[in-house]
């Protein structure tokens, strides 16, 4: 996976989030993990159809990423 400081600094934000996070704000280099770990769980859609995960489920994902691409 081929991913820049930026990202990194970008997942450290969005796990401490305590409100929605917006799909779109999530990094392009971590979208294929994003896909896999959110398939079946709820995503929350508003009035102009944007998608929003829940701040816990981020932090979970996040905990998740370092742990597997830690070496």
């Amino acid at each position: 996976m081929l991913m820049n400081r930026s990202d990194l600094v970008a997942l450290n934000e969005l796990s401490f989030s305590k409100d929605l996070v917006p799909v779109e704000s999530i990094p392009e280099s971590f979208k294929s993990d994003f896909q896999k770990f959110f398939f079946g769980k709820t995503l929350v859609q508003d009035e102009q159809k944007h998608l929003f995960a829940y701040p816990h489920d981020i932090r979970q994902w996040v905990q998740c990423l370092f742990l597997a691409y830690k070496d």
